[in-house]
């Protein structure tokens, strides 16, 4: 014959069965919340609505600026670029380049900020998103481009320059969706040879003019460039070697003091061809709404 269950042993059966439940109820709703910041954390994170926020945040920054002009210092020489406001193909507000100088001298300007803003949606269409990531003490949006083939995005990371860039990624800060890096991988083309060639471009020190957010240092590392120095090049620089030496020595030592970094980085990569090409860039004046400068 079963021996009865004890009152007490129903009452701890009972109170289990109660913890059970209690549980269970708050697994569920844990799941739950995890569940729904789970998906609203996905569709935050699409390409589309980053892109979406980065041209927004900017097009609200530029809505009272016309025109810009930028003096930098590009390896010891001034340059300036002038920048006018017109409307894209997809009908948003860009800054497009109307006049560039170095050293007197007409040219190309270099892949920067502007052009992030250029390819527009396109970059959304383009990309996959990497997550967020932590970029010298910046949080930042990864995005990564498997193809830029026929954007022309970064096809100038330096100026004049004879690169084709396939891949990118672009590094936005989470805040004010900025540019802070873009990576370009790619190929040049030099005396019927293809050499690979990889291009850094971190920007910092963002300051506010007119709502406009400048990067007022910019530093460009060219990985491969070293290798495509063809035997002209090298001629040349032999020669200029040769010159200073015969100046004399005050003027030797006032044109050195002027291209000591220029001429460090030259001979380094003539004697390693891993060696890379570092550009630094630094903003020295912001002119906002002031019309060319010509």
């Amino acid at each position: 014959m079963s021996e009865r269950r004890r009152p007490a042993d129903a009452s701890r059966s009972s109170a289990f069965r109660e913890g059970e439940l209690i549980n269970l109820r708050r697994t569920g709703l844990l799941l739950t919340a995890l569940s729904a910041f789970a998906g609203g954390t996905a569709a935050a994170q699409s390409p589309a609505e980053i892109v979406d926020a980065m041209l927004s945040e900017y097009e609200a920054r530029i809505a009272g600026v016309e025109n810009y002009t930028m003096v930098q210092v590009v390896m010891g020489f001034e340059s300036l670029t002038y920048y006018e406001k017109e409307m894209s193909g997809d009908g948003r507000p860009v800054f497009r380049t109307r006049t560039a100088a170095i050293a007197g001298e007409q040219g190309s300007p270099a892949t920067g900020m502007d052009d992030v803003y250029a390819l527009g949606e396109d970059l959304a269409n383009r990309s996959e998103y990497f997550g967020r990531e932590s970029l010298n003490d910046v949080e930042v949006h990864v995005l990564d481009i498997a193809d830029l083939r026929g954007t022309g995005f970064g096809s100038n990371v330096a100026q004049d320059s004879e690169f084709e860039p396939t891949r990118g990624r672009v590094y936005l800060d989470t805040e004010t969706y900025v540019p802070r890096r873009l990576i370009f991988e790619g190929e040049m083309n030099r005396d019927g040879s293809t050499l690979p060639l990889t291009a850094t471009i971190d920007m910092g020190d963002y300051r506010e003019l007119q709502g406009l957010l400048i990067p007022y240092r910019t530093v460009t590392t060219i990985d491969g460039l070293a290798a495509a120095i063809d035997p002209e090049v090298r001629a040349q620089f032999e020669q200029m070697r040769r010159e200073l030496e015969n100046m004399p020595a005050q003027q030797r030592q006032m044109i050195e003091s002027m291209m000591a970094d220029q001429m460090k980085q030259l001979e380094a990569m003539m004697s390693d061809d891993g060696a890379p090409m570092v550009i630094e860039v630094v903003v020295t004046d912001v002119r906002v709404n002031e019309g060319s400068p010509n």
